[in-house]
């Protein structure tokens, strides 16, 4: 099952740091983002393939807003958490 990354905070999207199609490991940095003057990585929870990005630098999110999806790499089971980073 896919994970879908969501904003756990009100922030603004610095930095994109992956595109669709790229291939992550738990604890790549996917998003940097801005909130109250502290800059905030977004980290992979799971090994996979990034296959959509719903934010563009510059945009403002909102708690529980959907951030990125990440199919989980068929060659290792999903760990099952569905929670993000950020």
């Amino acid at each position: 099952m896919n994970q879908t990354i969501r904003a756990e905070m009100v922030a603004n999207v610095l930095e994109v740091s992956v595109a669709v199609g790229d291939q992550v490991s738990a604890g790549h940095i996917l998003l940097l983002l801005e909130s109250m003057k502290m800059e905030i990585p977004v980290l992979a929870e799971i090994d996979g393939e990034v296959v959509d990005i719903g934010v563009l630098p510059g945009d403002v999110i909102q708690e529980g807003d959907p951030l990125l999806v990440i199919k989980p790499s068929s060659n290792k089971p999903s760990s099952g958490k569905t929670g993000a980073h950020g």
